[in-house]
């Protein structure tokens, strides 16, 4: 039973205008984040969209995106700690620990569809990321057939970033989702960084336990 709501005309309208900008630049993407995991049945809230695109097409990428389908560069203010509108597309570079074992920052260009919705467009650094493209396939989200990355390879990304945010989602993701669906994605995660899939298996673990009683008694009735 899928958990994603009916619909968010914000986010239809800036997939399908990632869609059509990766049609126009023959440049392959994949959902990540957030939205994946809704598109996967996880129950959960986000304010924004997070693509990952291969690195060496990032900035003409977005600026297809501000060029042709009207979207506003934003950049990092640091007197707000928050992203303000920009007048150019801005590469931003920062730490993640999702890319320390490769010893490069992070790439990433924040901006806002005309509708509203926060992108972050993340370019594909690390092999695995340069993966999670190459293994995305064709679901459904929010009425738009787009290419979502691989779950394990969304949960193990999270499970490096280890913010709580990330955290968290990993807990709902093993609360709702199905068991098999786990394991597919388990399984996937051990194949490509065992020990980072250590750390995810065991935070799925604990996150399940909460779910099993600690005893049960029959029913009077």
């Amino acid at each position: 039973m899928s958990n994603v709501p009916p619909s968010d005309p914000a986010v239809t309208s800036a997939l399908l205008d990632i869609l059509r900008t990766a049609h126009l630049m023959n440049v392959p993407w994949a959902l990540i984040g957030g939205q994946a995991l809704i598109s996967y049945g996880v129950p959960k809230h986000t304010e924004d969209a997070d693509a990952l695109v291969p690195t060496a097409d990032l900035e003409n990428f977005a600026d297809m995106l501000v060029q042709t389908f009207g979207y506003t560069p934003l950049i990092y203010d640091e007197e707000t700690k928050g992203y303000v509108t920009a007048d150019e597309v801005t590469v931003h570079y920062m730490d993640d620990p999702v890319l320390f074992d490769i010893h490069e920052e992070r790439m990433m260009i924040p901006l806002r569809s005309p509708l509203g919705l926060d992108i972050d467009l993340l370019a594909a650094q690390h092999p695995i990321e340069q993966e999670m493209i190459e293994r995305s396939y064709l679901r459904g989200h929010y009425g738009v057939q787009v290419p979502v990355a691989p779950l394990g390879g969304i949960l193990l990304v999270k499970t490096k970033a280890d913010r709580p945010k990330d955290v968290a989602a990993i807990e709902q993701a093993a609360e709702f989702l199905p068991v098999d669906q786990i394991q597919a994605a388990l399984t996937w995660a051990a194949q490509r960084d065992p020990e980072t899939a250590k750390e995810l298996r065991s935070v799925m673990n604990f996150a399940r336990s909460r779910r099993a009683p600690t005893r049960t008694k029959p029913s009077r009735r």
